[in-house]
Formats: structure tokens, sequence, C-alpha cells
């Protein structure tokens, strides 16, 4: 093998063994996924060095480059001045020979979609690169019109190196690859690839690779590969091997002779195996140290004996394991068992953790297991060495222990949504390399001081929220730490506005919600919270007006709702997404240049708002919530053009003219709310093709006409309001098409009809519409149900089209809409009979019937459909 010069030979050494050390041993030890090999300094090379031939084959290779975006090949010129091309940046040759050795042209942003890196294929001409030894592409688009991996790289016989990862390549592994008997690191993996890409895939050729250490085949389909761990077994010099999400159907094989003996790192995650986890092949493999099998669909009781080297565990998202004894591992570091052991007791769980000394656990999560049970000092202080204790999500009961204090390494701390009680002892004050405390959610109580934060001079992460307790801190205290996010809702931070929060102005995140404030905002909110992205101080009693300077302000979420802020909306920031100030008393129209190109969420809602609605509100094209109900808007809608839109809710204002044309270009509205308004006209026929409906509500206005056939073109409609309007003529035909309205209570998403899951807006997250409140009237009574996201999951079905003129006999079909909750047709001029299926509607909480001219009345108004008024 060709050498670098005496000059550089004894660093290139230590280099080397340092950047293989890595790679084969510390990375064992690393939670972190394994670092790449990263460039080596430029060699020193003589001018003229580079062989002509191997020059033109990097130059064609370049000619197969359509887009370099971050010029990592404008070096790679042609003509006398740039004749040596070992000087090119990420190729690397022999200082003797002038062969080329390496290209290093990894996409060092490749996480990032924002940075492609290069753009293009893989040129054949690289195979003149007869001594290449390290060839590193990987995160490039470099998939060419094909797509497949290029079968020619198999003639590089002097390869040790190749990564291709994160290039979405498709089809079949190339057997060619079997040729590279030299190799050493293979890296196919994280190509993003799907079952329908791949055909059947063969990988017997790696067992042609005498000297392979470190294979990476991760995301790449082996579902059509029974014998997988067989080929695995026949490659004995493998110390790295990452199959995780491959697909792979069972870890159960039997292997009489196993060969695996150097094998460190195994990674088998995002599998599905369904069989117990004692009968997986790999527990003979005694040199493992790191073993991750999270999301691997194991159950059942481990092995009586792990493998005494582990140093990292990962069995987290597995189903119902049995907690195994651990207590004799004494090299281990990492642990994760989060979902994965069922109701366990805490004592038992900590008495099976290693007890060596000196302990060595570093990092302990064992979140949504249902434990149960006390901390208790005993059974804890054999784990002195925790940087990373994480139990949120559990049964936990008893007091916050103050032995916590011992625990001096602790670098985050997370006991969230367990039954904690009693007080926050101080002790947890000492922590000093503590970056992150979450005790969000328990049943604490008692009174933070600054004693509780006394050494907490690394903290970054706070979040006390959801408990009952009192922050008590000195107007004049200075925190010793810098916050990057900090949340205090439900704790009672008042009456005043706590002036030391002036000292967070380094965080991003700050909620204090419903923490009893009764008091303005401070002069120095615009200024001191300057940087802030996301600033929660909803459910108060803050006062007064918006603070002025906000425009200097890079907030990107404000949320002030419930409280009983007053005056008009000042100028915003710029970067806002979310203004969310519903439920105060702010008065006046809004601004004629209303500022919100970013935002998402607008929320107005119950204030004293009045004039028209500007018609720089269409400048807000990215909006998916725009709510102003229950204020004093009037005037028409101007039209906008908001295709992203997904809840618009102007309910209880004084709005008029016609249905907004502009809306049928919102295909994506899942909630349309104008009742109590004064719009007019006819309801268009396009209103059928807002297919996502799930909320319609137009009752209490002036639309006249029939009700469109096309409604009934609404599948995924669960609330239809259009009372108390002047609409005339027959009930449309085909309601049974309202999908929504006709599967039955405690339907799943998987019942539905594929179309009708593509279409309906059942993935929304909850977070987004828990903040749209639902309120409906039925026979004079008002109705919560909830938020958005509750309604549309909890099945809360209805349909009110009382107080109109419409006329006709109902229809049968009614009666299939056996989801309903509420039905009104009350006060309308319906003749006939009563469809016979209304009385299999077994979901009726509320029927209303009355105020019709049933057949036989003679048209007598005191004839109502008595038996059916309601129930």
């Amino acid at each position: 093998m060709d050498q670098f010069s005496t000059a550089v030979y004894p660093s290139f050494i230590m280099l080397f063994i340092v950047v293989a050390t890595l790679t084969a041993t510390s990375f064992y030890t690393s939670s972190e996924a394994l670092p790449q090999l990263q460039p080596l300094a430029a060699g020193i090379h003589a001018a003229g060095a580079c062989i002509p031939r191997e020059r033109d084959a990097l130059l064609d290779f370049k000619r197969g480059i359509t887009s370099d975006p971050a010029g990592r090949l404008s070096s790679w010129k042609e003509g006398d001045d740039h004749q040596d091309c070992c000087q090119w940046s990420g190729v690397r040759c022999s200082n003797r020979t002038g062969h080329v050795l390496k290209i290093m042209l990894r996409n060092l942003n490749g996480d990032d979609f924002d940075f492609p890196g290069l753009v293009g294929q893989i040129s054949p001409s690289l195979h003149n690169l007869k001594h290449l030894e390290h060839l590193d592409l990987s995160y490039n688009n470099l998939t060419g019109p094909t797509a497949h991996i290029p079968e020619f790289l198999g003639s590089l016989k002097n390869l040790k190196y190749l990564n291709l990862s994160g290039i979405f390549f498709v089809h079949v592994l190339p057997p060619q690859l079997g040729n590279l008997t030299k190799l050493e690191y293979l890296d196919i993996g994280r190509n993003g690839l799907c079952e329908t890409c791949w055909s059947r895939v063969d990988v017997s050729w790696l067992a042609h690779l005498p000297s392979l250490r470190y294979l990476d085949l991760s995301s790449v389909d082996l579902s059509t590969v029974a014998d997988w761990a067989h080929v695995m077994n026949m490659i004995p010099s493998l110390r790295f091997l990452d199959l995780s999400l491959c697909n792979l159907a069972n870890a159960n094989q039997s292997l009489p002779h196993l060969n695996l003996t150097n094998l460190e790192w195994l990674d088998l995650s995002c599998n599905y195996f369904a069989h117990t986890v004692s009968s997986c092949w790999f527990w003979n493999v005694t040199q493992l140290k790191h073993l991750n099998m999270n999301s691997a669909g194991l159950y059942g009781q481990f092995p009586t004996t792990l493998m005494s080297s582990l140093q990292f565990l990962d069995f987290s998202e597995n189903d119902r394991l049995i907690m195994p004894n651990m207590r004799r591992l004494c090299n281990l570091q990492v642990l994760r068992l989060a979902s994965s052991i069922w109701k366990a007791d805490i004592t038992y769980l900590f008495w099976s953790l290693p007890h060596c000394s000196p302990n060595k656990l570093q990092e302990l999560v064992l979140d949504v297991n249902l434990i149960s049970g006390i901390l208790l000092p005993n059974m804890m202080g054999h784990l002195t060495s925790l940087t990373i204790l994480s139990l949120s999500c559990n049964n936990i009961t008893g007091p916050l222990p103050s032995f916590i204090g011992n625990f001096t390494t602790l670098k985050n701390l997370d006991l969230s949504e367990n039954h904690l009680t009693g007080h926050v002892p101080y002790e947890i004050g000492m922590l000093s390399r503590l970056t992150d405390l979450d005790l969000y959610n328990n049943d604490l109580d008692g009174v933070i001081t600054e004693e509780h934060f006394a050494r907490l001079s690394s903290l970054q992460h706070i979040d006390l929220s959801s408990n009952s307790l009192r922050i008590k801190i000195s107007s004049e205290w200075k925190p010793p730490f810098g916050l990057n996010s900090a949340s205090f809702e439900s704790c009672q931070m008042g009456p005043l506005f706590p002036s030391w929060m002036r000292w967070l102005a380094s965080a991003e995140y700050i909620d204090v919600s419903s923490a009893g404030i009764v008091d303005r905002l401070p002069d120095w909110f615009s200024d001191v919270f300057s940087h802030v992205v996301t600033i929660d101080m909803s459910n108060n009693t803050l006062f007064g007006g918006l603070p002025k300077g906000m425009e200097l302000m890079t907030l990107e979420e404000l949320y002030l709702g419930s409280n009983q802020l007053s005056g008009r909306i000042p100028t915003l920031p710029p970067n806002l997404t979310v203004f969310d100030v519903s439920m105060n008393t702010l008065s006046g129209p809004l601004p004629s240049n209303f500022s919100c190109q970013k935002m998402y969420t607008l929320s107005l809602f119950t204030n004293q708002f009045t004039g028209h609605i500007p018609r720089s509100i269409c400048k807000c094209e990215t909006l998916i919530e725009l709510d102003l109900a229950n204020n004093s808007f009037y005037g028409e809608l101007p039209l906008c053009s908001w295709d992203y839109l997904e809840i618009l809710d102007l309910s209880k204002n004084s709005l008029y003219g016609e249905f907004p044309s502009s809306l049928q270009n919102c295909t994506k509205l899942i909630f349309l709310d104008f009742a109590w308004n004064n719009f007019s006209g006819t309801l268009p026929t396009w209103i059928g093709n807002l297919g996502g409906l799930h909320f319609l509500g137009l009752g209490h206005n002036k639309y006249s006409g029939k009700i469109p056939e096309s409604i009934k073109n609404l599948q995924c409609l669960q609330y239809l309001d259009i009372a108390d309007n002047d609409l005339s003529g027959s009930l449309p035909r085909h309601l049974s098409n309202l999908t929504l309205m006709v599967m039955v209570s405690n339907w799943s998403e998987d019942d539905l009809p594929e179309k009708i899951r593509h279409h309906c807006s059942f993935g929304i997250p909850a977070a987004r519409y828990n903040g749209v409140d639902l309120f409906e009237f039925i026979k004079g009574q008002q109705l919560d149900y909830g938020s958005l996201y509750k309604f549309i999951w909890e099945d809360a079905t209805g349909i009110d089209l009382s107080l109109n003129n419409l006329s006709g006999e109902l229809p049968e079909d009614l009666g299939t809409l056996a989801a309903l909750r509420n039905l009104n047709l009350s006060r309308n001029l319906f003749i006939g009979n009563i469809p016979s299926m209304i009385g299999s509607m077994k979901s009726l909480e509320s029927l209303d019937l009355s105020g019709n001219y049933p057949e036989g009345s003679c048209g007598d108004p005191n004839q109502e459909f008595q038996d059916y008024d309601e129930f």
C-alpha cells in the first residue's frame, strides 16, 4: 500500500489509530450514532504528482454533477494551473506514486434537506481509479437516471471503505460488490427506501467479504431474505452491524455454530419480530457491547444470563417485557426500557439494576411502564453515577426524596406525569450539573424559593407546570442559570407580575399560563423578551393594553387568551406565526395594515372588536386557523385566497353578504362556522366540494332557497347546523352518503374506507385544535363539545335544520344516520309519515320533530309529532 511521506507518516499513524479506536471501540459506549470518519488533513504532494488518466476520471465525474450548491468541486478545474488533482478538495493521493487513494465528498449537511449536496450521477469513469481505497459520497443526491447502485463499483478491487448512505437508491443490491474482497467498511443505509422500491434482495455476496468489519444496511428492505442471520454469521470479521428498519420478520434463527465472535455493535431496531425475546440468536454473542432492539416487537422473559460485556442496552417500545436481572452487568452504561416493562414494582425494578462497585450506569430511561411504588433512599444509593434519570409517565407515588441531592452527576431528571406528592426538597438545588428538570403533572405542593435553584448553574430547561406549587422568589433575585425554556403553568406566581422573570431574556420558550397573575404586562416586556420565540401567559388576570415596541421582537408564538387585556392591537412582531388574544376586552377596529404574513393561527374570538375585517387580512396566506367569533365585526368578508385554511370561525358577529365565493378554493377546511350573522342569499352548490369539513355552522342567518343536493358529498361531516334561516324545499336525498354520521359510535379510523381516511383529517395534532371551543344550542340548551379535537374523536355528531320552511316528506334514509346524537327538524313544514328507521338510531340523545304538519293533521299546528318531540 502507498504511504505518506516520512514527514507526515508518524502523525498519520497516530491519527489513524485514534480514528480506528473511535469507530471500533469507543463508539460502542456512546448513546449516539457512530461518528463518521472525517476527512484527514491534506497530504503533501509534489507539483504535478497527479496521474493524468486519474485526473481525467475525476473531471468526468464532475461532468456528471448537475448541481453543486456548496461548491465542493470548485477546485476541480482543467488547465495548467490546476494540473495536480491531488490538491483538489476531497481528494487524497499517495505522496509516493500520485495515485488517487481517497475521495471524500460526504454532504456534511446531509440531515438537512435544505442542503441537498451534489446532484447528478456517479460517473463510470471512477473505475479508472484502480488504486482507490476510500470512497465516501454519502448524503448527496447522486442517484442518476436509473437510481441504481452502480455495478462498476465492484471493479474497484482496492476499496477498503465505501459509504453510499443517504443516497436514495432503489431496486437491487448489486452482487458485484462481493468482488471487493478488501472491503472493511460498507455503508449503504439510511436511504429512505420502501417496500415497493426494491425487488427480491440477494445479500449472499456479503459472505465473500472476509475483511468486512462495519456493515450498515439500515432501511434496506430485507423482508424476502429469510436467512439473513445465517448470511451475517458467515462474516466472522464483523464488529458493527446495523439492520434497523429492514422489515426483518424474525430474529429467532438457529445458529448451531456462531462465527460472530468479534461483533460488538448490533442494531436491529424498528423491525417487527413478534416472538419471545429469549429466543433471539444474538444472546450467544458474548462480546456484544451495544445492543439496540428498540421497537422490535419482542415480548416475554429475557434470558437468565445476559452478556457481561454490554455497555448499551435499548429495548424500548416493545411489548410487555419482564424486567431482566442485570445486577452483574458491571459494564452497563446506558439502559433504555421505555414503553416495554409492564406494571413493574419500583422496588424490584431498582433491585434488578447493576449493583457493582464502581457502578458505571449513566443513563436510565424507564418512561411509560406503569411502574408503581415509592422512591426510597435504600433502592437508589448505588446509582449515584447517573447523568440521565427518566421515569416519566408511570404511577410512582410518595414524596420526591431529599436524597436526590446525592446524585451530583445528574444532567437530566424527568419525573413528569407521575403521582409524586409533598414538597420539592431543597436538596435538588445542589445538582450543579443539571441541565433539564421536568416535574410536570404531578401532585406536588408547597413553595419554591431561591434555595431550590441555588447551585443550578447549568440549568437550561425547567418544567414545574401542572402542580400546586407556589413560586415565591424575590424581585431582586438573579438566577445562576440562563434558561432556554421555562414552564410554570398552573404554578402560583402572582398576584404581581414576577419581576425576576426579566432574567429569562435568553429563553426561547416561556409558559406562565394559569399562574394567578393579576397585574399589567411590565414596561420591560418587549425589551427583555425581544428574542423569546414562544410566550404563553394565557388564563391569568392581565389587564391594561398590549405592550409597546412589540414590532421589534423576534417573537413567533404569543398566547394571551383568557385575560382582561383592553385597548387596540398595536403593530405586531413581523415573525409572528401564532397570535391568540381570545377572551379579553380588546376593542376598536383591526389595523388597516394588519400584519400577519407568516401567521398560521389568528385567534381573536370573544373580544369587543368593531368595524370591517380589513382587506389586509388576505395577506395572511399561510393561515390555518382564523377565529374572529363573538365580536362586533360588520360588513362583508374580504374575498381572500387561503389555500391552507382548516378552521374559519366568524360566528356571532354582524357580517353580511352572500356565501363567500373565495372559499371554494379552501379545500382543506375542517371547521366552518358563520352562525349568528346576517349572511344571505342561497347556499352554493360547490359547498359539496369542501370534502374535508367536519363541522358546518350556518345557523341564525338569512339564507334562502334550497339545501344543495351536493351537501350529501360531505362524507367527513359530523355536525350540520343551518337552523333559523329561510330555507325551503325538501331535504336532500341519499343522506346515507354522510359516512361519519352513519358510522356507529366507537368507530376507529381503521374502520373507515381508504378514501374517507385519506380525505378526513384524523391525523390533526391535539395541540393545534384544543383551543377551539365548541358550543352549540340544542333545544335551547347550550352543549359544550370541548375542543375541535375532542369533537372529532368523540363522535359528537348532530344535525339542526330547525326554524326554516323545509317541506315534503322526511327521506327514509334519514334513519341510516346511526351515529347521530342530536337531530332537530322542528318548526318546518314537513308532512307525511315519520321514517320507521328513526327508531333504530340508538345513538340519539335529543330528537325534536315538533312544529311540523304530519299526515292527517289537516294543517292544524296543534297536531304535531307529539310522540317524537324529544328524548
